[in-house]
């Protein structure tokens, strides 16, 4: 699931590097196999700290509900989960460093919120399903804060909060969403959508999209978003209990998260990297189903991590 939180990265670099507004900055200067790789440490490393923190927070919880993971099971220690997630954590940084510090401050921001997250957001419905949304929209500034089309990392929130409430909702997590919480998580959407977007537009020198794009870019993005509300209402009519439909909301909005990078790339018209994106996807989408196969199907879901 760490796949479509590098995907989200390498969709900044590739965008940075193609356009000549951020020559001057480290992830346009550096060799790209160097941006690359380390955009992709720094996904996994955070992804990664953002997991083993729920399983330690959440151990008594798992204990009752979800026996099956690791440190509710036994398997694996709190000393020794809290050592990973430390690990998690210092690789990540030390991934984010060649892009300045500026993004080892938004890296720090955002395994901060994982913890705020993990801690006390996820306990409050409106807050916690807002706060998923927003780690996935910082996380995509790490390469670059200054990017200024900032659709992407809308894209990313919206997703990421989207997500996030199906399975609450699927789940039936308590607390409920009651109508006052869903109003809070409208309105804190709205106001974040206006911040991203407004920023954008802020620093915009010339036009808010590209040049580069095509007259039928703007709608290859809403394409992918429909198929993915397409694909995810199949699955989920076609699952048998709530934590098989909420697993396979989980994976598949992870994951679809490399057919959006695939969407802005073509909708920017960098067709060649588009490609190569959509093969990574297509790499992802094969290693999901695999794994998938040789595991079977799971009781519990896997929680969608910010």
């Amino acid at each position: 699931m760490a796949f479509g939180a590098i995907t989200d990265l390498w969709l900044i670099v590739i965008l940075s590097r193609t356009h000549g507004d951020y020559h001057y900055m480290p992830v346009a200067s550096m060799p790209l196999w160097q941006a690359l790789l380390c955009s992709a440490v720094t996904a996994v490393g955070l992804f990664s700290f953002a997991a083993a923190l729920n399983d330690i927070l959440d151990a008594k919880h798992d204990r009752i509900f979800s026996p099956g993971r690791p440190v509710a099971a036994g398997d694996i220690g709190s000393a020794q989960a809290f050592l990973v997630a430390l690990a998690s954590l210092l690789l990540a940084l030390a991934g984010v460093l060649s892009f300045g510090s500026d993004a080892l401050l938004i890296a720090l921001m955002v395994a901060a919120g994982s913890l705020f997250y993990n801690g006390t957001a996820k306990h409050i419905p409106a807050v916690g399903l807002l706060t998923v949304g927003i780690l996935h929209a910082g996380h995509m500034l790490i390469p670059n804060e200054q990017f200024t089309f900032t659709l992407p990392a809308w894209l990313a929130m919206t997703h990421g909060t989207a997500v996030a409430t199906m399975m609450h909702v699927v789940q039936s997590k308590r607390p409920a969403l009651s109508s006052r919480a869903i109003w809070a998580l409208a309105s804190g959407w709205l106001l974040c959508s206006a911040l991203i977007i407004g920023f954008g537009l802020s620093k915009s020198t010339g036009s808010f999209w590209p040049e580069s794009t095509p007259l039928y870019g703007p709608f290859i993005p809403l394409v992918a978003i429909l198929a993915f509300v397409a694909v995810v209402h199949r699955k989920v009519k076609r699952a048998t209990t709530a934590g098989i439909a909420a697993e396979k909301i989980a994976r598949y909005g992870a994951l679809w998260q490399s057919l959006y990078a695939a969407a802005w790339l073509f909708s920017w018209g960098e067709n060649w990297w588009a490609l190569i994106a959509l093969l990574l996807a297509g790499v992802g989408f094969g290693a999901m189903t695999l794994l998938k196969e040789l595991g079977g199907s799971v009781a519990q879901p896997v929680a969608y991590r910010g």
